[in-house]
């Protein structure tokens, strides 16, 4: 079958974990003196990888992705921070082929639960970088268990990754295994709907559409990097975010938490 390339866009609840990301990624690279950075791999686990990292970038880093999207590339030229893009090609994964602390951070979203050589991988990024961030998907959130549920209800196979990546106990462990020194553990990304279970891909599963390999995703944030307003409703949340809300609540609702760490020497 002949599929026409269709564009899509992403929907305000990944702008606004990528908007709540920025402000971690910002943060840690003005607290920490980051002015190198890779992303490893930089494919992250939403509709359109690759521009995570610009918010490092547009606080003054230079960032290399391993085997960036395309797509991704040209919307750090769009923006004019392609001086600051490089890239990684890494054909032994999850060997390296850098020098010993050759960055200031390594970091990943989301899918270091589903690489084939965690530890190592883990490890590896310890070896490259003087400090270590991993993002994960909060198996504490309400929606986690419903998620789960779909799953075994439609017999559809899982998968998202291991699942004990998804609690912060095991990724602060595995953290200290690689020889890393935890500095901090949060949560972020706190709106008030469940992380979502997941219907798109469901329906992938099923059959009930089919996924066409053409897909091109355009994203808000660009839009907004650009000078656009944030959606008045993302701007509520994030005052909420920032506020003073109960630890048993955020850990809850927040879709997204993070260990960052410090290496050895």
């Amino acid at each position: 079958m002949t599929h026409t390339p269709v564009l899509e866009r992403e929907p305000p609840g990944i702008t606004y974990d990528r908007l709540r990301l920025d402000r971690l990624l910002t943060r840690i690279a003005h607290q920490h003196g980051v002015a190198s950075a890779l992303e490893i791999p930089s494919r992250g686990a939403k509709a359109m990888g690759g521009l995570y990292s610009l918010a490092l970038a547009r606080a003054g880093a230079d960032v290399t992705l391993h085997d960036p999207d395309p797509h991704a590339r040209d919307a750090w030229h769009r923006l004019h921070l392609q001086h600051r893009l490089h890239t990684l090609h890494a054909p032994d994964l999850p060997r390296l082929p850098t020098a010993d602390h050759a960055f200031d951070l390594a970091w990943n979203f989301v899918t270091l639960g589903d690489a084939p050589d965690r530890p190592t991988l883990l490890a590896e990024m310890a070896r490259s970088a003087r400090l270590v961030l991993t993002v994960h998907c909060n198996g504490h959130n309400w929606g986690y268990p419903w998620h789960r549920f779909l799953h075994r209800l439609f017999r559809v196979p899982w998968n998202h990754g291991d699942t004990d990546w998804f609690f912060p106990d095991t990724v602060r462990d595995a953290h200290r295994a690689a020889g890393l020194e935890p500095l901090a553990l949060g949560y972020l990304d706190m709106p008030w709907w469940p992380d979502p279970p997941g219907f798109r891909d469901m329906r992938l599963h099923l059959g009930l559409v089919e996924e066409n390999p053409h897909t091109r995703w355009t994203a808000p944030i660009e839009d907004i990097y650009r000078g656009d307003n944030i959606p008045l409703p993302l701007r509520v949340l994030s005052r909420i975010e920032d506020g003073p809300v109960p630890p048993p609540v955020r850990t809850v609702f927040s879709h997204l938490f993070f260990v960052l760490s410090r290496s050895p020497g």
